[in-house]
């Protein structure tokens, strides 16, 4: 086997939603392109880390997604046309009111 460096696709993110795009294509099927912001881990108080995330449009998924709305996801990175991060599952994170 070669030196080659082999990465796992499966990725874990957990953010908040900064903006979001519809009627984006993905793999020739209907997406929507989330900016998400992730917390820096070495200093909360940095900036935050943005990552773009596509989420499969089903027609419904769109108007669940707001603004400063916090969410999890597990998706893979797709590297056919450019690296991409698409996700398998979305988890919207409830937080207290009073936060």
């Amino acid at each position: 086997m070669s030196k080659q460096v082999q990465l796992h696709n499966e990725v874990i993110l957990f953010g908040r939603i900064m903006n979001r795009q519809k009627n984006i294509r993905c793999n020739n099927k209907k997406a929507i392109r989330v900016k998400l912001a992730l917390p820096n881990d070495d200093n909360y108080d940095l900036n935050p880390n943005i990552a773009y995330i596509y989420v499969y449009d089903d027609g419904q998924i769109y108007n669940q997604l707001k603004i400063n709305q916090a969410i999890g996801i597990n998706g893979h990175i797709e590297s056919k046309w450019g690296q991409k991060i698409i996700v398998d599952v979305l988890s919207f994170i409830k937080e207290p009111a009073n936060c």
